[in-house]
């Protein structure tokens, strides 16, 4: 199994590779079909609302949200070391803000026009919810499944359907991109990595 650093570094080059993909023209036509699909689906009430509640994992008052409750689980459980498990959701949460506004920072992507119109000018890439909710459910997921607390396959699969529901929502809801929440699904990986990484490292000395 590759080290979390190597994941890590991976998710990063990735993102950078992604990134440099999207200013190519056949690229950015597949994002423009995937958009014009996502404007007919949202037509529709029901898509509508079925993205409202598939985004908010990734909202600004949930993930921070997601990451305490599986800190209290975690800590009520096995009644190990705080620090170690609070820092991990910690970095998870601050790291993926981080993160994906950094990449914003360098390269400033404009939204699709229906976001554009709504006065969403916040560069595109990557997609924060997604990045935000990626990197708490994977770690969250994997800080249950390392304490034994739930069976790998359930909370990677929960985990897994969360992340992306989060990035589909912010599709059909016109916010993003479609490579916008691919980014954004890797960036989390990588920062749950780190967040992962950072939990074994401070385990072993607690």
């Amino acid at each position: 199994m590759p080290s979390f650093s190597t994941i890590a570094l991976a998710a990063g080059v990735s993102v950078i590779a992604l990134a440099v993909a999207t200013r190519n023209a056949r690229i950015q036509a597949l994002d423009d079909a995937l958009e014009r699909g996502a404007e007919r689906a949202r037509r529709r009430s029901r898509v509508l609302r079925a993205a409202s509640i598939g985004t908010l994992p990734g909202e600004p008052y949930m993930h921070p949200t997601i990451g305490a409750a599986c800190a209290a689980i975690v800590i009520a459980a096995t009644r190990g070391p705080r620090v170690p498990v609070l820092a991990a959701l910690a970095t998870a949460s601050l790291g993926a803000i981080l993160a994906h506004h950094a990449v914003k920072l360098v390269y400033r992507r404009p939204r699709p026009a229906g976001a554009l119109a709504r006065g969403k000018t916040e560069p595109a890439f990557p997609s924060g919810h997604t990045t935000d909710a990626t990197a708490v459910l994977v770690t969250g997921a994997y800080l249950l499944a390392q304490q034994g607390l739930a069976t790998p396959s359930v909370v990677a699969a929960a985990a897994l359907i969360l992340a992306l529901s989060t990035g589909v929502s912010r599709v059909l809801l016109g916010w993003h991109w479609g490579t916008d929440v691919v980014g954004g699904w890797i960036a989390g990986v990588g920062v749950a990595a780190c967040a992962s990484g950072l939990y074994e490292s401070l385990a072993r000395i607690s």
